[in-house]
């Protein structure tokens, strides 16, 4: 199994994603360079057709300027043709003057989903890269649909470049398609829309909130123990949203900085794990101090101002996702030996496998939060076999006590899993409790029995 598919798992939601198959000449869009601009084509040397009563406008949400440094905002191209049928698009933003197809490129691109998606100057998919960003060699991007749409309204973010480069041109060509399954009696328009420089904005130090700064994973609750997770909610936090990959191990160490961010917890070196603008997700440090700490972000715009967050020897909080809130009541996010059956009555989520657990069944339960083991876990590390935890683990089902074991699970970081054997309680939708060495979780989780 690859190693960053072992990594921690997260928190877990059904997602049910379904695009109509449609079959179409470039129906995944087409190659790049074929948006107009100097130096590419256009989608018409693929889509034969006569000249169309159609257009293709674009609107960028920063008006008919960009701040350098500023934030992304929303392009939305629309393509309008009375005979079509379906639609498709290409985009590119290029500093004005430029055809050089190693140089020009102006800002960068977010799609909004598996819909559109962004393509480097080399036809590989952006986003597929280490550090989801295009190779030195060919860094422009074209962004276009992934299938088309029976409307001709595609919406995406673009981020200006970080420094003044002069004049930035949007180079847009529509598809407006006649839907027959051939390159023959489509529309191709283009468009072009300039930019101008706006004042630059001066680079802003993170900033962490000051109500809820820290909350701790699965439960989203304040909380703060050696190896367990953290969520830091703030601004300027990174410049960039992405996840650690196993190319960002050394070893089985974790990294304690993506891109350039860091977080030091008591001047200790966090473990990261996931970064965005707004939210930094972490495994705090190994540290035996408790009471109040400082919490603080650095990157390269500066450190921010410390926030104080209670540190306890464990914060224990189990699985669960706001998508198990039904009916009013949130319900844990244990799972059968199979690793896909969740428990649950049937049919909770749809498109999710529910089926409620029996007395005398196993249950898994992960957790964190849940301090050290026996042997030793260092923070930041996995582990190839489980290692049982060090302090008492009690679970009830309502006022009875439940047989568990408890250990950090194998090959994860800062997991850890409770085998629970479910008791002779009723039937029905009933409140699951844990503690780690005698500190409660805090959650009201209620899970599903059933003879």
């Amino acid at each position: 199994m690859d190693k960053n598919k072992k990594i921690l798992i997260g928190k877990m939601a059904a997602v049910l994603l379904v695009i109509p198959a449609l079959m179409y000449a470039f129906a995944e869009g087409p190659e790049v360079r074929k948006t107009g601009a100097p130096g590419d084509s256009t989608c018409a040397s693929c889509h034969l057709g006569t000249a169309g009563t159609g257009n293709v406008q674009i609107a960028w949400a920063g008006g008919s300027s960009y701040t350098p440094g500023g934030a992304k905002q929303s392009v939305t191209v629309t393509i309008t043709d009375p005979a079509a049928r379906v639609y498709g698009f290409q985009l590119t933003a290029r500093q004005k003057g430029s055809d050089d197809y190693k140089s020009g490129a102006a800002g960068s691109f977010t799609p909004p989903d598996a819909s559109i998606f962004v393509l480097c100057d080399d036809g590989s998919e952006r986003d597929r890269l280490p550090g989801k960003i295009c190779p030195a060699q060919f860094p422009v991007e074209f962004i276009e649909h992934s299938a088309p749409r029976t409307t001709g309204v595609f919406t995406f973010d673009w981020t200006p470049p970080t420094t003044d480069i002069g004049n930035v041109r949007f180079y847009a060509a529509g598809n407006a398609a006649n839907g027959n399954g051939q390159n023959t009696g489509d529309k191709i328009y283009t468009k072009v829309l300039e930019l101008t420089p706006a004042e630059a904005v001066a680079p802003q130090k993170p900033a962490i909130r000051a109500t809820q700064p820290v909350l701790q994973a699965f439960s989203g609750a304040p909380g703060l123990s050696a190896g367990t997770w953290l969520e830091i909610y703030g601004t300027n936090l990174s410049t960039t949203t992405r996840e650690w990959a196993g190319s960002d191990f050394q070893g089985n160490q974790a990294p304690t900085q993506l891109e350039g961010v860091k977080v030091n917890i008591n001047n200790k070196a966090a473990f990261v794990r996931y970064i965005s603008p707004t939210q930094i997700n972490v495994q705090a440090p190994d540290d035996d101090s408790t009471g109040p700490v400082r919490v603080e972000v650095v990157n390269a715009n500066g450190t921010s101002d410390p926030v104080i967050v209670d540190k306890t020897k464990v914060s224990p909080a189990l699985l669960t996702t706001p998508s198990f809130n039904v009916g009013g009541k949130q319900y844990l996010a244990a799972l059968f030996p199979d690793f896909v059956t969740f428990v649950g009555r049937s049919g909770l989520i749809a498109g999710v496998p529910f089926r409620p657990a029996k007395p005398g069944e196993t249950i898994i339960v992960f957790a964190v939060g849940c301090g050290a083991t026996t042997p030793a876990s260092p923070a930041g590390q996995f582990f190839s076999d489980a290692r049982p935890l060090a302090s008492p683990v009690q679970v009830q089902f309502g006022g009875t006590v439940a047989a568990a074991s408890a250990f950090l699970a194998a090959n994860s970081v800062g997991l850890c899993q409770f085998n629970v054997t479910v008791p002779d309680v009723a039937d029905g939708d009933i409140r699951i409790n844990a503690t780690v060495d005698g500190a409660a979780t805090g959650q009201t989780l209620f899970t599903t029995i059933q003879r």
